[in-house]
């Protein structure tokens, strides 16, 4: 078994836990949310692939603003997920595929629009997920990768607190390693917008997670200690708001026009 299908199981095996409890926190996140069809440039005519697409909330929230949706994970719960939320949405534009990242099982030029969101920190070989997008993208089309991007000071203390409380997390990448990685496979310089998601409770984000050597407790009291320093030590945004301990994700969304 290679090292990269290790990771793999352990990915499935994480998120076939939190499939039920991470669906609903993304709901309630995206509540109110303004939407991303426009940032991201959805058109009419595009086809669409999302991978790692998890309960498929971006997956959805894009497939009124094209012609055809796909959404792809390697977790069959977190599909399961995502065909439920489409049931709910009455979305009929859009296929679920078993797969991958590293080796997608379409085409090349296959879509107009490939993205994928809230993921690339779990990725063993970012840079080959990267490659694969490009490849099924057509010449013209969009590459866009969402996800987590920690100022490059705080990412091994924020890589550190992931891995404890989620032993897939993998590493989260300072915006200008999303760009850099881009650069190196030809893309050129990208689009990019960075924002802070939440505040949240860290408790409600404990709750749809299965950390393996770690109790939840010491992860909130470890958490609790950054926010009461008020120093942002491990790149969370932690706060404290009526005494619950609250933190804020730094997003960052990349977009490239492909060559």
């Amino acid at each position: 078994m290679t090292e990269r299908s290790r990771h793999n199981e352990k990915i499935v095996n994480q998120h076939t836990q939190q499939a039920s409890g991470y669906a609903s926190l993304t709901r309630s996140m995206g509540s109110g949310r303004p939407s991303r069809a426009a940032l991201i440039g959805a058109r009419p005519d595009d086809e669409l692939l999302d991978i790692a697409c998890g309960p498929g909330s971006l997956t959805l929230e894009l497939a009124p603003h094209v012609a055809r949706a796909t959404g792809l994970d390697i977790t069959p719960a977190m599909l399961d997920q995502a065909r439920a939320a489409q049931a709910r949405a009455d979305v009929a534009n859009v296929a679920w595929v078993a797969g991958d990242g590293a080796a997608l099982p379409f085409a090349d030029g296959a879509f107009s629009l490939v993205t994928c969101s809230a993921a690339f920190h779990h990725f063993e070989q970012p840079t080959a997920i990267l490659a694969e997008m490009a490849r099924v993208c057509r010449p013209g089309g969009r590459i866009v990768v969402s996800d987590v991007t920690p100022d490059a000071d705080k990412a091994a203390a924020y890589d550190r607190m992931e891995k404890m409380r989620d032993p897939s997390h993998g590493h989260a990448h300072p915006l200008a390693e999303l760009v850099a990685m881009g650069e190196g496979l030809g893309l050129g310089p990208p689009r990019t917008q960075t924002s802070l998601a939440g505040p949240m409770p860290y408790a409600a984000v404990l709750a749809t997670s299965f950390p393996e050597e770690h109790g939840r407790d010491e992860l909130l009291a470890l958490m609790r200690e950054d926010a009461e320093r008020g120093e942002d030590r491990l790149g969370f945004a932690a706060a404290l708001a009526d005494g619950e301990v609250t933190v804020s994700y730094p997003m960052s969304t990349v977009i490239w026009t492909k060559p």
